[in-house]
């Protein structure tokens, strides 16, 4: 299982290396969170290649996701993605795919609020398992000083089954913990920054999660972001964990 698992991130790796080969100048924002977004998206024709690794501390459970983001236009990019996961000694297992269809509203400017959308549609390789649907409402606000503040509002729909409805209310803030590169392009935060994120289950669980989120962008092109979430309430079912997200675009 740990063979299939090491030959699947070679695998990976492979592609990666293959698609940075032909490597442009990037010009898009990195993120700034690793569950939450803001609103900038990649630009027309550009891409990155994203990994995700999440440990939930509870169940002792690694879930991992690799995603490929083009953007069509400067307002509107898609995310087509794979997840999968391990638990404890349980063989690696696929668990279903995603795309994602990302939109941001009027143009970058600072000291104001700006509104994006991400509209998700997940579907399970267990046929017995639902398809769900996922909106995400997005309202940022950008300082001179590099600070973002980051609201997302979140719905979820399952497409069968009993149908459960889940909702959810994040906000992040992210600010240099060090003094700002000159920007090569608008939105550009080359070097370390750091800050927190909380989750708010609005649902059925009412789970409320915070935890502090670090993040190193070394260039345009690669980025890495690190967080720590505390189950605060519930504890005997909230958990804690932590995701790591790198990060490259070309």
């Amino acid at each position: 299982m740990l063979n299939n698992l090491n030959k699947f991130i070679v695998l990976g790796a492979a592609v990666v290396g293959l698609f940075c080969s032909s490597v442009r100048s990037a010009e898009a924002h990195h993120r700034d969170f690793v569950f939450l977004r803001d609103w900038y998206l990649p630009y027309a024709n550009e891409n990155e290649m994203e990994y995700r690794l999440t440990h939930n501390n509870r169940m002792n459970e690694f879930l991992h996701e690799v995603e490929f983001e083009h953007g069509i236009t400067d307002h509107f990019a898609i995310e087509p993605g794979i997840e999968w996961h391990q638990q404890d000694a349980e063989k690696f297992h696929l668990d279903g795919m995603d795309v994602e269809l990302r939109f941001n509203f009027g143009e970058a400017k600072m000291n104001a609020i700006l509104p994006a959308l991400n509209v998700d549609y997940e579907q399970p390789f267990d046929t017995e398992e639902s398809d769900a649907a996922r909106l995400k409402f997005i309202l940022s606000y950008f300082t001179p000083a590099g600070e973002d503040f980051s609201l997302n509002l979140v719905g979820e729909q399952e497409m069968k089954n009993e149908k459960l409805k889940e909702s959810e209310i994040d906000f992040g803030y992210v600010r240099p913990l060090q003094k700002l590169v000159t920007e090569k392009h608008h939105g550009y935060k080359i070097g370390l920054r750091g800050g927190f994120e909380a989750r708010y289950n609005t649902g059925h669980s009412h789970f409320f999660n915070i935890g502090p989120t670090l993040a190193f962008e070394k260039d345009e092109h690669f980025n890495l972001i690190a967080h720590y979430f505390f189950g605060l309430n519930k504890r005997h079912e909230n958990t804690d964990g932590f995701r790591f997200i790198i990060e490259w675009e070309f």
